[in-house]
């Protein structure tokens, strides 16, 4: 069955894991964590054990995180379950560029599937499945590899769902979405503006507003001694910014 897949990787992970130490690494990742939940909670807390948490309980959709992957997805494919990914979606992609971890992604209307399953053995072990595949997982994985920025790009096969669906696809994505002529990796050629998952509500941001958020990406770009020698992830970076600026 095709669901509604919201695929994301974060940028520079690697030197992240190669150049802190593992009790930092395992700070920032909790922080990761809590980015995933505070989405999956479209921002709603509660009171827990030590203070507030978020409040993930009345959540549809499904997360795995894998290394430097994140992946949300539906359980079916109803308007309801669109409109909750893309919520989570949304909320999700301004939080990591603006604020913590940047990232790529893509949205997909496609197949995947989850297997889930565990097992203690007597020796010890631990037999565990936490899985997920499917060709919308591959087309999800292929979208967001192929960018050169930090941003998310809504895939074809949502839009066309779509349009066979009769929406207004300008006025429903706009909460969410604008177009936007995106940056691909050398080789890779897209004429057309797409949309992409807005950073900021509207398009009149004020001059203050785009220098503390432009240099809240740049400091996530460097963070957790991530290297900025290195031209793509410098060109990444000026791209993003680019995109920033669209909003003013």
């Amino acid at each position: 069955m095709k669901k509604f897949i919201a695929y994301f990787d974060y940028l520079g992970f690697k030197d992240f894991i190669e150049k802190n130490d593992s009790e930092y690494q395992h700070r920032i990742m909790q922080n990761n964590f809590r980015d995933m939940e505070m989405a999956l909670a479209k921002g709603k807390t509660r009171d827990g054990k030590y203070g507030l948490i978020p409040d993930i309980d009345n959540s549809s959709i499904n997360c795995i995180n894998f290394s430097d992957t994140i992946v949300f997805w539906t359980n079916d494919d109803s308007p309801e379950s669109l409109q909750e990914l893309l919520e989570v979606a949304y909320r999700f992609n301004w939080q990591c560029i603006g604020f913590t971890f940047p990232l790529r992604g893509s949205i997909v209307y496609g197949e995947i599937e989850p297997v889930t399953f565990q097992q203690l053995n007597t020796g010890g072990g631990r037999y565990n499945l936490n899985s997920i595949y499917g060709k919308g997982l591959v087309a999800a994985h292929l979208k967001a590899e192929s960018q050169q920025w930090a941003g998310t790009v809504l895939h074809e096969s949502l839009l066309n769902l779509l349009v066979f669906k009769g929406y207004d696809i300008e006025s429903y994505l706009a909460p969410f979405a604008k177009k936007y002529k995106v940056p691909y990796r050398q080789g890779i050629s897209i004429n057309d503006d797409e949309y992409v998952l807005r950073l900021v509500e509207g398009d009149s941001l004020p001059e203050e507003a785009f220098e503390n958020f432009s240099n809240g990406i740049e400091r996530n770009f460097a963070e957790h001694n991530k290297s900025m020698e290195d031209p793509r992830a410098q060109e990444k970076l000026a791209n993003t910014i680019k995109f920033l600026s669209s909003f003013r």
